[in-house]
């Protein structure tokens, strides 16, 4: 009982988005035994769901094509359904979405217990508690406009968003198939800002500007991929975290982004267009150091004609600007906060 009420209390204070669907493994595993044959399945559009973590020793692997029928059929948030596959009786459950994503996550697993019944119960107590936490995360972390995540989010997981391209290796009980060459990648960070804000609202009013924040919200999530960290920072400023093998990559994705922003249509508005500065991101950083390079960069884009990407690492290199010396200019703010 005590190790289940650990697991349970996993759930419920896991602030990470990744490590959630892991975490509910687990504590199925904990509940069923660790040679539980349980997985989860990522599903984006009917017919293309793929395992993407399962529990082990299992199975389901090898099994997993055979399942691809019975999980098109699964479509309630929270409500068990099962069918004979192979000859062993399978359950599976849509879990709660998260508002950042529109991948949907399914948790399927064998019922092999003597009461299956009671066994589906177990699982769907389980998912409801994973479903609060998604909704708590949901409701603190995401901006309520645009639907992104937030800049208070962004400056307490930091850390953890540099980290999420070198997680540790899966445990003896959970198998994470997720992680692609990308995702392995370097990580880069890019801050977006839309070009003459300012007129939109004083010519359209601050209903129309709210709109296009709105909108740039929804473009951003079609734009980007499912793994990309997407923040609003306030105003008419966002930021993208995304892993990209080298800077070359890394600017193609902000470029194609920019691009396809700049042939939107914006209801009475008509044309809007960014500007965007990006810096490469290294262990060694703290949040402010890699927003401020991100900064010049983006502040040298609008500085010559707007509506273009710059890298900072790249202007450097051309001597476009200096290099700054972050040590130094955090040793001068703290003065200027100590004695100004």
């Amino acid at each position: 009982m005590l190790s289940l009420l650990k697991s349970i209390e996993s759930i419920s204070s896991c602030r990470d988005r990744g490590r959630l669907p892991r975490a509910l493994l687990q504590a199925m595993a904990t509940l069923f035994g660790k040679a539980a044959k349980v997985g989860i399945f990522s599903r984006e559009a009917p017919g293309e769901a793929v395992l993407r973590q399962f529990s082990a020793p299992s199975t389901m692997n090898s099994a997993a094509a055979q399942w691809l029928e019975f999980l098109d059929d699964v479509r309630t948030v929270g409500v068990p359904r099962s069918r004979m596959i192979g000859g062993r009786r399978c359950s599976a459950l849509l879990l709660q979405p998260s508002e950042l994503t529109s991948e949907h996550l399914i948790l399927a697993c064998e019922l092999d217990q003597a009461d299956p019944i009671e066994h589906a119960e177990m699982i769907a107590c389980l998912a409801r508690i994973y479903g609060s936490q998604i909704k708590l995360l949901d409701y603190s972390e995401l901006d309520t406009l645009t639907g992104l995540l937030n800049r208070k989010t962004f400056d307490e997981t930091f850390e953890r968003l540099l980290n999420a391209s070198c997680a540790p290796p899966p445990d003896d009980i959970i198998e994470d198939l997720r992680k692609s060459q990308d995702e392995k990648a370097p990580a880069w960070l890019c801050v977006i800002d839309i070009d003459h804000f300012k007129r939109v609202n004083d010519s359209f009013g601050h209903l129309f500007g709210d709109e296009v924040l709105l909108r740039m919200g929804e473009h951003m999530r079609k734009t980007f991929r499912g793994g990309d960290r997407l923040f609003r920072f306030g105003g008419e400023e966002f930021v993208v975290v995304l892993n990209a093998p080298s800077e070359a990559l890394a600017a193609s994705s902000f470029d194609r982004f920019r691009t396809s922003l700049e042939k939107h249509e914006f209801p009475q508005i008509g044309q809007v267009t960014c500007s965007i500065g990006f810096t490469g991101v290294s262990s060694m950083d703290v949040s402010t150091d890699v927003v401020g390079r991100a900064d010049e960069a983006l502040y040298y884009a609008k500085e010559h004609g707007r509506n273009q990407v710059c890298c900072y690492e790249r202007l450097v290199t051309d001597g476009a600007i200096v290099r700054r010396n972050t040590a130094e200019m955090r040793f001068a703010e703290d003065i200027d906060a100590l004695f100004g």
